[in-house]
């Protein structure tokens, strides 16, 4: 297995199982301070995963198709224009991506829980990647 892809793989298992982990529930028997704290990591663990996932893209685009990108969005791009990503999954990529860009920036409670509210669609549209790419 690639290193890139066993990264990916690895990230996107412990990033998935995060987002469903019901924080309501937990919220009942643990401090506040600690449920902020597992808010906030399992962000930073979907901060990673995208990385790592749109850096799997890039290396799949390069190989299939010979195209050699730069930014996250310019290769999710790339990656639907060759008709390697359906229009839903990349709408959504450059939404995850946009969210990722405002996770490093973010100061209202408010607009970070409803980021933190979308990662586990976005758990599932990163499945999908992960299966388009390395499914053959």
């Amino acid at each position: 297995m690639d290193v890139r892809h066993k990264a990916f793989t690895e990230a996107l298992e412990s990033f998935s199982y995060l987002t469903e982990v019901d924080m309501a529930a937990l919220a009942t028997q643990l401090d506040k301070r600690l449920i902020d704290g597992l808010e906030n990591g399992k962000a930073q663990k979907f901060e990673y995963t995208l990385e790592f996932c749109w850096k799997a893209i890039k290396a799949a685009l390069k190989e299939q198709e010979g195209i050699d990108e730069a930014s996250p969005k310019k290769i999710v791009k790339a990656r639907y224009l060759a008709e390697h990503l359906p229009e839903d999954d990349y709408l959504a990529l450059i939404a995850a991506i946009s969210d990722r860009n405002k996770l490093s920036h973010i100061y209202d409670a408010h607009e970070f829980t409803a980021i933190v509210n979308r990662l586990p669609g976005y758990a599932k549209l990163m499945q999908r990647v992960s299966k388009a790419l390395y499914s053959g």
